[in-house]
């Protein structure tokens, strides 16, 4: 997610995007809950119960777009003061420092856990995971948020300098080579086509910034059509994939730069970025923003009660009942959300967090 703080006093869409990171948040811990547990536990499984689970998964996957959709609408604003100087000391060096710190925290984890033991090579094993990108597999964002803070420059002079025909004439471009012409691999056939661009972020990136300034419009009834209907293509599919079988389908609903995931993220920024931000925030939306300001911290840590619970307690949640998908998610995102909140009142860590 964005590790860039929004005030939540300075106007509506503000609120919303704030929000909108609370709530993707949650979603990153359901995703990765029922993800471990599938991949876990497959082997005796049943087809209803793969189904549904990838289902899950699935359909959240606009959570991560969303987190890049509102990195866009914020340092991509030309309100916004976003210098090399301030690029460099306060985004890379706090996602570049949270890399280093985890990935150290996630070799300790293992090596406790796998009662190996500790010393200076083990630890050097640790960082050198990072380097190469094996540490735990969802610090990819940090490498992903990396990127794009380097190029940001360049992404903000053309976001800066684009007419609105020119900025959605990108994002056309972005959707027809990275995610509509690989659809033709469900047809076995290979596009030759293709756009010296390597993702599909950049996409998610000017897309929320497009949407904040009004130069893509979806208005809440199309908005939330758009996401119900992607929602429910995208169910519906996983299940005809797992029950036809289809595997070709995969290619369709695996990837970030699925047409359904891009659908749903779209819809949902533009949901969120229409929330006000005059009055008060309820109960709820207290607990939502403190939620985002933990947000980072939590994505980091909450992985580390996914391993502990599902791998070394070995609790199958298809044994005990799915009752227990919601338990864990719900609990995980409490301990996760206190431990951060504790941790970012310590002098020199919460830079980090």
């Amino acid at each position: 997610m964005s590790t860039e703080s929004a005030p939540v006093r300075t106007g509506q869409k503000i609120r919303g995007y704030c929000y909108l990171r609370a709530v993707a948040c949650v979603a990153v811990i359901a995703l990765h809950t029922v993800n471990v547990a599938e991949i876990l536990y497959r082997d005796g499984m049943t087809t209803a119960q793969t189904a549904s689970s990838l289902a899950t998964v699935y359909a959240l996957m606009w959570a991560v777009p969303c987190f890049v959709m509102v990195t866009g609408a914020l340092l991509l604003d030309p309100a916004r003061d976003v210098t090399l100087e301030k690029i460099f000391k306060k985004y890379i060096f706090r996602v570049g420092g949270a890399l280093i710190l985890w990935g150290l925290v996630f070799r300790c984890f293992d090596l406790l856990m796998n009662r190996e033991p500790f010393g200076v090579l083990p630890l050097f094993k640790g960082l050198a995971n990072v380097f190469t990108g094996e540490s735990w597999a969802h610090l990819w964002y940090l490498y992903l948020l990396i990127g794009i803070y380097l190029l940001l420059p360049f992404y903000r002079l053309i976001a800066v300098h684009s007419s609105e025909r020119l900025l959605r004439y990108l994002l056309a471009v972005y959707v027809l080579f990275l995610s509509l012409l690989p659809m033709t691999r469900l047809f076995g056939v290979e596009s030759g086509f293709y756009i010296h661009v390597s993702t599909i972020y950049p996409f998610y990136l000017f897309a929320g910034y497009a949407i904040s300034k009004k130069t893509l419009r979806l208005n809440l009834p199309a908005a939330a059509a758009l996401t119900l209907c992607a929602t429910a293509a995208t169910v519906g599919l996983t299940f005809y994939r797992w029950y036809a079988p289809a595997e070709a389908l995969d290619t369709l609903l695996t990837g970030y730069s699925s047409i359904f995931v891009l659908l749903q993220s779209v819809g949902l920024f533009s949901l969120f970025a229409a929330v006000r931000g005059e009055k008060a925030p309820s109960l709820f939306g207290r607990f939502l923003l403190f939620i985002d300001a933990n947000a980072f911290g939590i994505y980091l840590i909450h992985m580390i009660w996914i391993r502990l619970v599902l791998r070394y307690m070995a609790v199958n949640p298809y044994e005990t009942g799915i009752w227990l998908f919601p338990v864990l998610i719900a609990a995980n995102l409490a301990v996760s959300a206190v431990i951060i909140a504790g941790l970012r009142r310590v002098p020199g860590i919460r830079r980090f967090l």
